[in-house]
């Protein structure tokens, strides 16, 4: 009897290997180099590594050992090949949760539905499809201010015929379109066919919800595009956002495009410095928001944000952001309650700004 196992040989343990095989096994290749046979009770695991890795074989009833160097490449190559397989499903997988965490939120069982908009294109093309379905109600906030009569009239026919289908459809803008003449006339002209309008000074996220289902709201969490948006259908989500826009609603000031009354003598407030707008910026700086975001906000551009800023750093007498941020938040402007401010002054005048 030619192969024997003595008790420390570990046959099969994986602590003790070297790159694949047992060391029991290499013994084993050693004895059978040297013409050794292994009995039939000993063709255990060693002898299969051996097979396996092609370093022996069976000619003629007998084992023989093979040149170790072409099948250890041979091996090694296909191993690699392996790997560099795994290392791709590895650098997959992020990507592969993100697919799946998006058909996960499209199913029932995960309720939650929030599709990325990643331009305006994309996003007016979605909203152009849920509101042009819708058979309830739609709810639009629009805080960019005034838009062209080229704009509006593309929604002439959409609009007009989502009220004609009984569709209620209320819209807040701020304060600053009545003093718009096209938003004016559009105003008047929707509001003879259903529609309601309000107004209101104080600052407000763009939103539409249609049908109390869907809701498109500004994207605030991946994109650098200021018209990005999101299209969220989780009914939990939707309800909240509903409940907001009503809650502004309640506060607005109705609207059917009539331009601003200019009768009615305001009280006036003495020793203001900032406009809304520019007061609306100045909050904006103290909170923390970005400019672009402002500005997107606003419905201005950078550049025009900037000169905002500059004008308003010549009446407060800084030179700094940081400076203008402290003066700004130590002054009475930073106290005055913009749902109430009818007039401005312009920057710098000590005369005062109105006040309904």
């Amino acid at each position: 009897m030619f192969w024997q196992q003595s008790a420390g040989d570990g046959v099969g343990v994986d602590s003790d290997r070297l790159a694949g095989l047992s060391r029991t096994a290499v013994r084993l290749y050693g004895q059978i180099a040297g013409g050794g046979q292994p009995d039939e009770w000993a063709r255990g695991p060693e002898l299969e590594q051996l097979v396996a890795a092609g370093v022996v074989a069976c000619e003629g009833g007998r084992w023989v050992a093979l040149e170790p160097r072409p099948a250890v490449a041979r091996n090694t190559a296909l191993e690699m090949l392996e790997l560099s397989e795994r290392l791709r499903m590895l650098a997959e997988r992020p990507t592969l949760a993100d697919e799946l965490t998006e058909l996960f939120q499209r199913s029932a069982v995960g309720g939650a539905r929030s599709v990325f908009l990643p331009d305006a294109a994309a996003a007016n093309a979605s909203i152009q499809d849920v509101v042009g379905n819708a058979q309830q109600e739609i709810l639009s906030a629009q805080p960019g201010g005034p838009r062209s009569r080229e704009l509006m009239l593309t929604s002439l026919k959409r609009d007009s015929e989502a009220l004609r289908r009984g569709v209620l459809m209320r819209t807040l803008y701020r304060d600053s379109v009545r003093d718009h003449e096209v938003t004016q006339e559009w105003a008047a002209t929707m509001t003879a066919q259903g529609a309601e309008y309000r107004t209101v000074h104080s600052p407000f996220q763009r939103i539409i919800i249609v049908d109390r289902e869907h809701a498109f709201i500004s994207d605030y969490v991946k994109s650098s595009d200021p018209h990005s948006a999101w299209h969220v259908t989780d009914r939990a989500v939707v309800a909240v956002m509903a409940r907001v826009y009503e809650d502004i609603w309640r506060r607005a000031i109705p609207w059917s495009g009539e331009p601003r009354n200019t009768s009615v003598r305001p009280v006036v407030v003495a020793g203001l410095k900032t406009s809304p707008l520019q007061r609306e910026i100045l909050r904006d700086l103290c909170a923390g928001r970005a400019q672009r975001s402002t500005a997107a906000r606003l419905g201005m551009s950078p550049r025009t944000l900037s000169r905002h800023l500059d004008d308003l750093k010549a009446v407060f007498r800084v030179g700094t952001l940081n400076e203008l941020i402290f003066k700004f938040a130590k002054s009475p402007d930073s106290e005055v309650d913009d749902a109430r401010v009818d007039a401005v002054s312009r920057p710098g005048e000590n005369t005062g700004q109105a006040v309904a």
